[in-house]
């Protein structure tokens, strides 16, 4: 089981110098704070969250939190300055029961190209030392302007760039930044803080492409990082990937409770008809991670002859799949669905669907889409039935 892990994902800034509201640009289908929050979400051992984010927002805030998230995440109203938001964070968190020396992540949404092996990454050092941050390196020639002037280049002997997420246990991050508070200091990070409060920080390497929005011209530059993770391998050109293609199809049966993405959709009138519980899009999923480990398809691994898959629930077998596309070194990287039929609206839960497939996968959710499409009423799917096709990226790991 993976250690508990809990994040404060800080969305309070008011976005001086970028001269529009970054957190809600839209970023293939999600405001840019999504991107963080989602990502955060789906770490392994993650139990809870704290949005921080400005106070008058709440209500437009909370319309866009997945509903996945409604018990775990806490919409937390922000400060004047950074330090003051990133204990309002720690405050609600430990407020409501998260044990003190759980390691927490503090996360910019402003940085929505996070990726999991870098939040790993920190959270793990941070475990071995008692806090970390991410940096890279400075590569440009640093100078010292006053007046519009150039007057001296500064040595950049061990200087970095520092990024988030940082992290510390949230009773340290809560007692160095009051110690920082006391002292009317105003850190710009939390290392800062934990630093002058004595506690050791180390640092790991950085993601150049885990860029903070901060100007216009940062936008473009973030909208390809997401857009390459969105591609995922099948975005590159190295001979070891390779990509599997899934289709599956199923018709409706009044009754019949409607699975979907592996999530329940209480309320439908009908559902797939099917010897398991007729999800068609983990169907396809399946059968696009079989087919491309060349391990066969789903119905000859999961017959509809065997009771031992009657009602059963796909997203089990979409991790037995997963299993044994691995046992044949093929790892999934990314997954591509659409799902056609008039109902559900797969729109009113797009990022829920696609956040568990992620997890069902263990991929980064950035490079999991879902999306819906109809017939106009035309044929099978028009009125009868429900169908999906999917595209997974794969890696191969020999």
């Amino acid at each position: 089981m993976a250690a508990a892990l809990a994040a404060i994902c800080v969305a309070a800034g008011r976005s001086r110098r970028m001269g529009t509201d970054k957190l809600w640009i839209d970023l293939w289908g999600r405001p840019a704070w999504r991107w963080s929050l989602d990502l955060l979400a789906a770490l392994p051992g993650m139990e809870h969250l704290a949005l921080v984010i400005p106070a008058e927002a709440e209500d437009q805030y909370r319309e866009r939190l997945p509903a996945s998230l409604a018990d775990r995440c806490l919409l937390v109203p922000g400060g004047e300055e950074r330090a003051n938001s990133v204990l309002a964070g720690v405050t609600a968190l430990l407020g409501a029961g998260v044990a003190p020396a759980t390691m927490a992540l503090v996360h910019d949404a402003a940085r929505p190209a996070l990726s999991s092996e870098l939040a790993l990454a920190v959270a793990t050092a941070a475990r071995g030392a008692g806090a970390a941050l991410p940096v890279n390196p400075v590569n440009d020639t640093l100078w010292r302007v006053r007046d519009g002037r150039g007057v001296a280049i500064v040595d950049r002997t061990g200087v970095v760039g520092a990024q988030t997420p940082q992290a510390a246990p949230l009773e340290t991050l809560r007692d160095a930044i009051i110690d920082a508070l006391g002292r009317d200091e105003a850190p710009t990070d939390e290392a800062a803080a934990l630093l002058a409060h004595g506690v050791a920080v180390v640092t790991v390497p950085g993601d150049p492409a885990n860029r903070k929005l901060t100007t216009p011209a940062d936008e473009a530059l973030v909208r390809d990082a997401l857009r390459a993770r969105l591609l995922g391998p099948m975005g590159a050109a190295v001979d070891t990937e390779r990509a599997g293609i899934g289709f599956d199809a199923h018709r409706l049966a009044a009754g019949r409770p409607m699975r979907l993405a592996g999530l329940d959709w209480p309320g439908e009138p009908r559902g797939p008809a099917g010897h398991s519980d007729g999800d068609v899009a983990l169907h396809a999923v399946i059968d696009a991670v079989l087919g491309a480990a060349h391990a066969g398809d789903i119905g000859t691994r999961f017959p509809s002859d065997d009771d031992a898959w009657r009602d059963a629930d796909s997203a089990d077998l979409l991790g037995r799949a997963v299993a044994i596309a691995r046992e044949a070194g093929i790892v999934p990287r990314s997954a591509d669905v659409t799902v056609a039929g008039t109902r559900p609206s797969i729109a009113t839960r797009r990022d829920e669907a696609a956040a568990r497939i992620a997890a069902l996968l263990a991929v980064d959710p950035a490079t999991v889409s879902v999306r819906g499409t109809t017939t106009d009423g035309l044929g099978f799917v028009g009125e009868e039935g429900i169908a999906a096709w999917a595209v997974v990226g794969v890696e191969s790991t020999r």
